[in-house]
């Protein structure tokens, strides 16, 4: 919602403006004089609130930020990824934290990003499910099998979330954004059907590509894993506890 609003003031500040300075170019009348007067206005105050929510100082300590300076973000729910190796097994690490005072459930999904043939890298998907304390910071862990070709490689993966709030969202205590991701665990992404329904029905061609996560794949492990290891989840921190140093 931050976020929206935050656009919206932009809008403002923008259309505010040129009305002002495009009201000095004309000859004065009532019109033109509400615009020369109310088009500043609107804007300084559209800049104000910008400035307001933008900068307001978080009420829990973003532990995520400290781990990693680029998030992702489903609806408060929020991770970054790192692949580690162990023993000769490559882990997926998720670091998350909850944004809100209210307990959720996180679920994430991640799968090859297509190529420049349109081709995916032969990966299995990777999915996580997170429940999280009211902003609790911790990670999930998950060993996964790496073909060969792609161990010690940067690769590309399509990122899907979708979160639950069992108790309702309560209040929000962190307020950086990080990325947003509009696609849920199933890839399934609501607001770009809604634009290719509307673009075909305009005649308008609608492109829209998901957000991924760019991960430096471990060299030197398993490519098939014997046994069905299950994921690790800790919780490092969560709301009432002393900070973490």
């Amino acid at each position: 919602m931050s976020e929206f609003i935050k656009v919206v003031c932009v809008l403002i500040l923008m259309i505010g403006s040129v009305a002002g300075a495009m009201s000095w170019l004309m000859d004065p009348d009532p019109i033109q004089w509400a615009l020369r007067i109310g088009g500043p206005i609107a804007a300084v105050l559209a800049f104000g609130l910008f400035l307001k929510i933008h900068f307001r100082a978080d009420l829990a300590h973003d532990y995520l930020h400290d781990h990693a300076r680029n998030y992702f973000n489903r609806d408060g729910f929020c991770f970054a990824f790192t692949a580690i190796e162990v023993d000769g097994i490559a882990y997926l690490e998720a670091h998350f934290q909850n944004q809100r005072d209210k307990p959720c459930v996180g679920r994430i999904a991640l799968r090859p990003a297509r190529g420049f043939f349109l081709t995916r890298a032969k990966f299995d998907t990777i999915t996580f499910e997170i429940e999280c304390a009211p902003a609790a910071f911790g990670y999930a862990r998950l060993a996964i099998p790496v073909p060969e070709k792609l161990q010690g490689k940067r690769q590309s993966f399509e990122v899907g979330a979708s979160v639950e709030y069992p108790e309702g969202k309560g209040r929000q205590l962190r307020f950086r954004d990080g990325v947003f991701l509009r696609a849920n665990s199933n890839f399934g992404n609501a607001f770009h059907t809604a634009l290719t329904v509307a673009g075909a029905a305009t005649g308008m061609l609608v492109l829209s590509s998901p957000a991924t996560a760019k991960i430096d794949l471990p060299s030197d492990v398993a490519e098939v894993l014997e046994d069905n290891l299950e994921p690790e989840i800790e919780t490092l921190w969560q709301l009432g506890d002393p900070p973490l140093k």
